[in-house]
């Protein structure tokens, strides 16, 4: 979007699963079953988990460094990103150079007329 855009607001919002990515994979499929529910099985949820809460400290620390106006928001299974000042395009780049793919979040973009009818 051109930064001197003057008639539309471009909302951008990132949102970060904690058990499942974007593509409908989830964390917690090897415990889904309570027939399969070991001891080993609970130890490699924790590191799944682990490892995946470390991604998401990595992405947030990473757009936060690139762009400094960003309003995060924590629910019960996610952290949300949004800002209406950085355009979604620089963000997936910065991302993607730092080795993340886009299963890792979902990425929202809204658009909003400043003024006048669509």
């Amino acid at each position: 979007m051109d930064k001197n855009q003057i008639t539309c607001i471009q909302n951008v919002r990132f949102i970060f699963n904690f058990f499942e990515l974007s593509k409908g994979k989830s964390i917690l499929k090897n415990i889904d079953d309570n027939t399969n529910m070991t001891a080993e099985s609970l130890r490699n949820l924790g590191h799944s988990l682990q490892q995946r809460f470390s991604r998401i400290a990595s992405m947030v620390e990473i757009l936060q460094s690139s762009h400094d106006n960003w309003e995060i928001a924590r629910k019960k299974d996610r952290i949300i990103m949004e800002t209406e000042s950085f355009d979604f395009n620089d963000a997936i780049k910065i991302l993607s150079a730092k080795g993340f793919k886009d299963d890792e979040y979902i990425l929202k973009v809204e658009y909003e007329r400043k003024w006048g009818m669509l």
